[in-house]
């Protein structure tokens, strides 16, 4: 019995740690700077126009992305959520950055990277897709409401390891050019 519960919590935090071994990543495609708040840590870090900014994946986080930083507490935010468990979940909420208007239209000009597009993905075979074109309300890619659950996309079990990237502005914005310089 007790090999058989050593064997369980050995497997068990190999499972967790190779699924941790992967990044969370941003990659700011925009034509203007955003600030991410890590829940992890608590930092806010400036990501500028056509950069890019990772941190290792823990547990369950929600990074918090403003286009102002002023508004990292209010009603301003991009979220990249994520949770790693049994299977790897991870979504785009807007939620705390969009406003309805009284005919049905979605207000989106808080929202980071909203105004060219939004994409987030993870490594893996399996992995959905979550890709929010530019300036569009489509509850089955990103939340606009507590409810929207048809936006978590997910890896099957067993594929947990990898990296999961939000490109903001996917759609467009500043690109790199070969010289290094950005290009709007």
């Amino acid at each position: 019995m007790f090999s058989r519960s050593l064997f369980s919590a050995i497997a068990l935090q190999t499972l967790v740690s190779t699924a941790l071994a992967g990044n969370a990543i941003i990659n700011n495609h925009c034509g203007y700077d955003v600030t991410v708040l890590s829940t992890a840590t608590n930092a806010q870090t400036p990501i500028p126009a056509g950069g890019s900014w990772s941190e290792g994946l823990q547990g369950h986080q929600s990074l918090k992305i403003a286009k102002d930083p002023n508004l990292m507490w209010a009603h301003g935010i991009t979220q990249f959520e994520y949770s790693v468990a049994d299977t790897l979940w991870y979504d785009i909420s807007l939620i705390d950055c969009v406003n309805f208007g009284a005919d049905g239209g979605v207000d989106g000009a808080n929202c980071a990277g909203y105004d060219a597009g939004i994409r987030m993905e993870a490594t893996g075979g399996t992995c959905a897709v979550a890709n929010l074109p530019p300036n569009t309300h489509d509850p089955s890619q990103a939340y606009f409401v507590w409810n929207d659950d048809l936006s978590t996309k997910s890896c099957l079990p067993g594929e947990i390891g990898g990296d999961i990237t939000m490109t903001l502005c996917s759609g467009g914005g500043a690109k790199r050019s070969v010289a290094g310089r950005i290009q709007y």
